[in-house]
């Protein structure tokens, strides 16, 4: 299973890196919601679309093909909160790596995460298939370098991997990603996977502690509890229609993807209040509003963007919501 919600600290770590090398806060916050009086708040949280527009945002500003790669290097063990120490308290490795999946909704992975074991190496994979191709290389070396990040805040700045393995093509010159990984991986694989040696799971960690271990599974528990019962179906409709910019499928390949009925689906959204073409035209008008304000994107991009076939549709929907065309709204003081 994959988080529903990351820590604000997903977000604010990198960003407060970039910021000291001259990348803008307001560019990389475009279209978010969110500051960085919001980002600093204890125990914030914030959804996976937010977070990806983020990503966006950043692979926009900087230029860097690589930005995944260097997003993930942005989180140290430490910056994991209560999840971080949980794993440093247990007493070996695989102990460890249980309670990393046990409670991977406290991590700040992008993608299903399994593990298994094969011809005497354990196999870290992760895959998804609920993003837009052009985002993929992004996520999936982000995801990859976060999960070594764990892995060596564990074992120590020694540890290296025996293989690093990517579905997508190669983004920048091999030597970044052995710079991360300390070995040069395999692109256009089966699948995005880390493999190590049988031999680490038995490694015991230089930090264990029983009775801290057990405060931080015990707080993990409670925070895990209270995101699941935070995040409702109107949340997840959401979520899933930000994933995919452009993209606003029909209800039942929505109710699909959920793994219930379109009857299902329409009668939960009913009993929460909304409906989902209430979903999508509200989702339509707070993404419109922000783009138009928040960046110099034509109006057609921003057509395009929505999911609208031509910049006519967007604009007679977009009076409609606010009373007055796009590029009157652009040239008015932002809230």
């Amino acid at each position: 299973m994959k988080p529903k919600y990351h820590s604000a600290k997903t977000i604010l770590a990198p960003l407060m890196k970039l910021r000291s090398e001259g990348i803008s806060v307001a560019q990389s916050l475009t279209a978010t919601g969110l500051s960085l009086s919001i980002l600093e708040r204890p125990e914030q949280h914030v959804n996976l679309s937010q977070e990806l527009t983020f990503l966006r945002n950043l692979r926009r500003v900087s230029g860097d093909p690589g930005i995944g790669l260097y997003v993930g290097s942005c989180y140290p063990l430490s910056v994991f909160g209560l999840y971080g120490y949980a794993l440093m308290s247990a007493s070996t490795m695989r102990e460890a790596l249980k309670l990393a999946y046990h409670f991977v909704e406290l991590s700040f992975a992008f993608y299903e995460h399994h593990m298994r074991v094969e011809d005497g190496f354990v196999v870290m994979a992760m895959a998804a298939d609920d993003y837009h191709a052009e985002d993929v290389p992004m996520l999936s070396e982000r995801e990859m370098t976060a999960t070594f990040m764990i892995l060596r805040g564990l074992l120590g700045d020694d540890f290296h991997p025996a293989e690093v393995c990517f579905r997508h093509a190669r983004q920048v010159e091999l030597s970044r990603y052995r710079d991360v990984f300390g070995v040069a991986p395999t692109f256009g694989a089966t699948e995005n996977a880390m493999r190590f040696s049988l031999d680490v799971l038995e490694t015991p960690l230089l930090q264990c502690d029983s009775d801290t271990a057990a405060l931080c599974i015990d707080r993990c528990e409670r925070i895990k509890a209270r995101l699941s019962e935070e995040h409702n179906i109107v949340d997840e409709v959401r979520e899933m229609l930000l994933l995919r910019p452009g993209y606003f499928p029909g209800i039942e390949a929505v109710a699909e993807k959920l793994n219930i009925s379109g009857r299902t689906l329409r009668r939960r959204l009913s009993a929460s209040g909304s409906g989902y073409q209430k979903i999508v035209d509200d989702l339509r008008y707070e993404l419109a509003r922000e783009y138009l304000q928040g960046t110099a994107m034509s109006i057609e991009q921003v057509a395009s963007l929505l999911g609208y076939s031509d910049a006519a549709h967007f604009c007679h929907a977009f009076r409609r919501w606010s009373g007055c065309p796009p590029s009157q709204f652009r040239g008015a003081p932002a809230a």
